[in-house]
């Protein structure tokens, strides 16, 4: 199984290790690890991270919503999973499960905003809070260990592939197939009806579409895919901590403007593939930071500027995000 970040293994990492993006390795490691390997790490991690920047996109691009639930169920994805692989649970059914959970917290989101009224942020803050408490008391620790297990993966056929060759297969795969069931579900009744939700809901609703079913399927869609994300970055980097979800939201908004600025997709299944490029390039710009000496507890601040910084200049719009800063 991979580790956060070639010649740092996941132990000596650490959990802040996560909260830096699965890369941190010291800084002696880091400068001395080729710069091929971490290019290649960057790869697996960018695919790893797929999943959550599919899940922002479809939250806040498609549904424009501005959903904080991410930080939550992501976190809850990689316990929940981590949970199970350590009581020698098949890795499938360990990412279904992560993925049902995440759909679930998405759906308690939906129903809070949809149901209640309450604001998009606050009923995402509010399911995340809660979630934190859930998910440490289903881990019942702050953090899993996985680096001693021997996953199902490592017994596949190696087709001429080592271990790590297998793993970016099985990414590779599980990153293809969210791609295309995104891109058909997109291309359905259903997918139009969410489409329409974001774009103008006033019309949407004029057409017969329930918006509050609408959003809470979406989001808790968005969430799931967030939840794999955090259950495949937990086998990644070798562990799962209850903080490893902290800053997932601007980690995943990173992804999108990135493969966006570099594709600028006109059509659904392009946008896609611009997200699934946005979270390889942004791993390798952490990457590239981290070899040029940044230290990994900065990443998140230098993330946020960056930004913040590409929003203030007005070169892109944030849906959901008006100029004075608030919801239109």
């Amino acid at each position: 199984m991979g580790s956060c970040i070639p010649g740092c293994s996941a132990a000596e990492a650490g959990p802040a290790a996560a909260g830096a993006g699965g890369l941190g390795a010291p800084a002696k490691q880091r400068h001395n690890a080729p710069m091929l390997s971490i290019w290649i790490g960057s790869f697996d991690q960018g695919l790893a991270y797929a999943g959550l920047a599919l899940g922002v996109y479809l939250t806040l691009r498609v549904l424009n919503f501005a959903d904080i639930t991410v930080d939550g169920s992501f976190a809850l994805g990689g316990g929940s999973a981590a949970l199970l692989l350590s009581e020698n649970v098949a890795p499938p059914l360990a990412l279904l499960v992560a993925v049902g959970l995440g759909a679930l917290a998405g759906a308690v989101t939906g129903l809070i905003h949809t149901r209640l009224g309450v604001n998009d942020l606050f009923a995402g803050i509010l399911t995340t809070t809660g979630l934190y408490s859930i998910t440490l008391r289903l881990m019942g620790r702050s953090n899993i260990p996985l680096t001693d297990l021997h996953l199902a993966i490592d017994s596949w056929p190696d087709l001429g592939l080592a271990a790590d060759g297998r793993w970016l297969l099985a990414l590779v795969l599980v990153v293809a197939g969210l791609i295309g069931l995104l891109a058909l579900l997109l291309a359905t009744d259903l997918g139009l009806a969410l489409r329409a939700l974001g774009n103008n809901p006033v019309m949407a609703r004029s057409n017969g579409v329930s918006t509050g079913r609408g959003l809470t399927l979406g989001i808790a869609a968005g969430n799931g895919l967030v939840a794999l994300a955090g259950a495949l970055v937990a086998m990644y980097q070798g562990f799962a901590d209850v903080t490893m979800g902290i800053g997932s939201l601007i980690l995943g908004l990173g992804a999108v403007i990135v493969g966006e600025s570099v594709l600028r997709p006109r059509s659904v299944p392009m946008a896609l593939l611009a997200v699934v490029l946005g979270s390889v390039l942004f791993r390798a710009m952490i990457a590239l930071a981290l070899q040029l000496g940044m230290d990994p507890v900065d990443l998140k601040l230098a993330t946020a500027l960056l930004l913040l910084a590409a929003l203030g200049l007005g070169r892109l719009r944030i849906p959901g995000v008006s100029d004075a800063g608030g919801k239109p």
